[in-house]
């Protein structure tokens, strides 16, 4: 990851080296998406990776893990291949979205795992975005030629329209607008370097009612979920490696009952042998 000046295009200002382990050092990742929104903290950024998880990095805890925190790399919670896009929700910065394989996952930052996991989509996900004027609308392109509408407001087992661009996989997607301008223009771009540029109905370029509220319950009650599914999880964990020390321990003594066994077996045969003599 580098910091670059436009005053000074020769070498960049700084760099970091991204890596998949902080604790043991692991290995260098390769970022495929990166994120920075200076109303989520001025030295906070975003990287989607190669590896399908989420590197957090936060400069000013440069001191501890060179600022760098790893999401958890594991089947069901990281994405199965590389995270093509990744941003923060523009309403709410504290969550933010990736898109990779077949999935969009939402993300508290503070928690390694996502709190939200859509269903798997019929074709690859290539990319995708926020509305930058509703809570929860986000967009995602395929591989396929596809526009997938999603409306958390409205429901979240599916997408609410799914549009086809063409034959051509489709690479970017960008909406216009922000919180406080609203906008109808969806441009996106394909594999042949075409770009759409795509208009909006009324219902996806506006804010509905209560919306902003609706989905920040929504994302922390799903916070919530995860963090006493992560508090199980470690219960168990602890429960297990227990009982797994137990079982090491009664195995021990039962090897140690083996062993006095045999030794006592061996006595008894010596001295069998030495009556035996005695009495010849």
């Amino acid at each position: 990851m580098m910091w670059w000046d436009t005053r000074k295009l020769s070498e960049p200002l700084d760099s970091m080296i991204l890596y998949n382990d902080v604790n043991h050092g692991g290995v260098n990742v390769g970022g495929c998406s990166l994120e920075y929104n200076s109303e989520a903290g001025p030295m906070k950024y975003l990287v989607g990776t190669e590896l399908g998880t989420v590197v957090s990095v936060n400069l000013r805890n440069r001191k501890v893990n060179n600022g760098i925190s790893v999401s958890e790399d594991t089947i069901g919670k990281k994405h199965l291949g590389p995270i093509y896009s990744i941003q923060r929700n523009p309403i709410h910065n504290k969550f933010f979205i990736t898109i990779g394989d077949w999935t969009a996952k939402i993300w508290n930052e503070d928690f390694k795992s996502p709190i939200i996991t859509t269903n798997y989509h019929e074709n690859y996900l290539t990319g995708g975005c926020w509305s930058p004027v509703r809570a929860g609308v986000f967009y995602t392109i395929t591989a396929t030629g596809s526009l997938n509408v999603w409306d958390f407001n409205h429901r979240q087992n599916e997408s609410v329209l799914s549009y086809n661009i063409g034959r051509i996989p489709l690479t970017s997607i960008s909406a216009q607008g922000n919180p406080q301008v609203a906008s109808n223009l969806l441009a996106v771009g394909d594999e042949d370097g075409t770009v759409s540029l795509l208009e909006l109905c009324k219902s996806l370029s506006h804010p509905q009612k209560d919306e902003k509220v609706n989905i920040l319950n929504m994302f922390d009650r799903e916070t919530r979920k995860e963090k006493h599914l992560e508090a199980r999880e470690r219960e168990l964990k602890r429960a297990n490696a227990s009982k797994n020390q137990e079982s090491t321990v009664e195995n021990e003594k039962y090897d140690d009952d083996a062993i006095l066994r045999e030794i006592e077996e061996k006595f008894r045969k010596l001295l069998e042998s030495e009556t035996e003599e005695k009495s010849s």
